[in-house]
């Protein structure tokens, strides 16, 4: 088993075992509508209109009609089941632009050589087709388990021919939207951990990544200059927390860029001040709750939906007060996203994908 495969299934180990300890005990408000997608994990929802794109993993990338109510699953293209069920492998990653799709793929397993794994795919006409789109980053550096992945890519928000990728060890930036890549910073020939990133929506070029690295410690910084300039690092040591840990999602509030919520395995963090201090216990759950995914509203102040195990949270105050907004009967959350037009929510796990319609004024 290669060290990613790894690093994935401790992962989701991990997230699961936390989602089993939920004791709620709060009234359920909200009722959970199923969309089908039984037997494929939903590791990652986009909702891009008129569509709700899900990155099903060694499963592929899939796509439903989200405003016709009894529209299918269209398959997109991209499986291999012969990675397994891991919670890093496969399509990590969609970023939709049109028909443009990038998708950030890790292809590694134990039986194929590194030369052969593909870190990007491309489709310009909607999933249809798919070409190879990695130039630029090496298959392998000198390090015989070291195969050519990508775990997260995004577009920046305002200039989408900036893209950057990372796999945590390196970061790369494309400057041709995706279609040929340089490295920005990090190195290769290491063993990598698991690396994601968000823009922060409120400032131009701005960026955060976080994770785990190789050494399973966990990281969060921030660089400007759409990746070029350092700007601020969490030192988790500071903060009481040990080495061993992780850092799964960060979201940005609407109203205040310097505000932006922080999901690890030590519990919720939040900063006010733009990452240079982090408030410990600020955010509180009603229950002995995990937060794993946030999703934070785009244009309202002080709204974000918080999700582990089966339960979803939400807050309206910027996080002074949170509740129980539901919880599942049966499957593990592994993604949430929130379609602002028709005012409802989307949850991703192991065993389907759901939605919720938010009340007004939620």
């Amino acid at each position: 088993m290669s060290r990613n495969m790894m690093i994935g299934g401790l992962l989701l180990t991990t997230y699961l075992l936390c989602g089993c300890r939920d004791n709620s005990t709060n009234p359920i408000s909200a009722s959970w509508q199923s969309l089908g997608f039984g037997g494929r994990s939903a590791l990652r929802l986009n909702v891009v209109e008129p569509y709700l794109y899900v990155c099903a993993g060694s499963e592929g990338l899939w796509r439903r009609r989200i405003r016709e109510e009894n529209s299918s699953w269209e398959y997109l293209g991209l499986r291999d089941t012969s990675l397994g069920m891991y919670a890093n492998v496969g399509v990590l990653e969609a970023d939709v632009l049109g028909d443009d799709i990038l998708v950030a793929y890790n292809g590694t397993q134990s039986q194929v050589v590194p030369e052969s794994t593909v870190a990007i795919w491309q489709s310009t006409n909607g999933g249809k087709e798919w070409k190879r789109s990695d130039g630029g980053i090496p298959e392998t550096i000198n390090f015989a388990l070291e195969g050519n992945l990508i775990t997260d890519l995004q577009r920046a928000p305002d200039n989408p021919s900036i893209v950057l990728g990372t796999m945590e060890a390196a970061t790369y930036k494309s400057v041709d939207g995706g279609c040929s890549w340089q490295l920005l910073f990090g190195r290769r020939g290491v063993i990598a951990g698991d690396g994601h990133l968000r823009w922060n929506p409120g400032r131009s070029g701005e960026v955060w990544f976080f994770g785990t690295t190789g050494l399973y410690a966990p990281f969060l910084f921030s660089m400007s200059n759409y990746g070029t300039d350092a700007k601020t690092s969490v030192h988790f040591d500071s903060l009481g927390y040990p080495h061993d840990g992780t850092v799964y999602d960060i979201s940005f509030d609407a109203g205040n860029s310097n505000e932006i919520y922080a999901a690890t395995s030590y519990g919720l963090l939040k900063t006010t001040d733009g990452g240079d201090t982090w408030l410990i216990g600020a955010i509180k759950l009603p229950d002995a709750g995990y937060v794993f995914r946030i999703a934070s509203h785009r244009t309202k102040a002080g709204v974000a939906y918080f999700a582990g195990g089966r339960v979803v949270y939400s807050t309206y105050d910027g996080g002074k007060l949170v509740r129980v907004l539901g919880r599942l009967e049966k499957g593990f959350i592994q993604s949430l996203e929130l379609d602002q037009r028709e005012n409802q929510l989307f949850v991703g796990t192991d065993m389907g994908v759901y939605r919720t319609q938010l009340a007004v004024g939620e």
